[in-house]
């Protein structure tokens, strides 16, 4: 282990630290409406929030700096591609919105939004630690390409899971008919235009945020007054 290994391993803990501080509001946003309502109503948003850690837990297993062998970190290099759709995916919970009854509307706005934000940022920090690893060992272009190429698989991932009712427990538990489904959208892509061009959206909006979150990270050093 470098010398360096512990600084290292202290940043990434304290950055999940702060994202479990961050988690508390939806929770806490939750516990609430259940309290006022008696309902359950988008309950099921705790269920997507707890699948949306997985990534980043991947990712933490994946890049620590630990002696840990490389065909195990490359095992959970693949488990976090796989479960990374699970972080983006509670956007899309936001079109649940209008089935929500017994509290004011916008508090489910803020319960909705701020579950979707959590879940942007538990993905965008773990592609961020993927993305440094493959840049630091590939290099900076490398890592780029693996990043967008990461994105779009995500978008694509998130239209599996929100239209076709995929999930990424699914590539263990059905991994045939998800292997079909998957092959009959890549050699027909005229007849499922509709799946790309949402596939398209997703990513492009993961694109957007991951900038938006990059560009957020890098003002925690502004320049000196004048």
């Amino acid at each position: 282990m470098s010398p360096r290994a512990p600084d290292r391993d202290l940043a990434l803990l304290q950055t999940v630290a702060r994202l479990l501080g961050l988690t508390t509001l939806p929770l806490l946003l939750m516990a609430g409406r259940v309290a006022y309502t008696g309902s359950l109503t988008h309950a099921h948003i705790l269920w997507n929030l707890l699948l949306a850690w997985l990534p980043l837990a991947f990712a933490y297993l994946a890049v620590r700096p630990r002696a840990t062998p490389l065909p195990l970190r490359l095992a959970f290099c693949l488990a976090w591609l796989m479960f990374l759709p699970n972080a983006p995916y509670l956007v899309t919970d936001m079109v649940h919105l209008p089935y929500g009854s017994g509290i004011p509307i916008l508090y489910d706005v803020v319960l909705l939004f701020s579950t979707a934000l959590c879940g942007l940022a538990l993905g965008i920090v773990s592609l961020r630690w993927i993305h440094a690893a493959v840049a630091s060992r590939f290099g900076i272009w490398p890592g780029r390409l693996f990043g967008l190429a990461a994105l779009g698989m995500t978008g694509f991932g998130v239209y599996l899971g929100r239209y076709l009712r995929w999930s990424s427990w699914d590539v263990i538990l059905k991994p045939v008919a998800l292997a079909r489904d998957i092959w009959l959208h890549l050699v027909h892509p005229v007849q499922h235009w509709q799946a790309w061009a949402l596939t398209f959206l997703f990513a492009a909006l993961l694109t957007f945020a991951y900038g938006l979150f990059t560009t957020l990270d890098e003002t925690k050093h502004p320049p000196a007054g004048l």
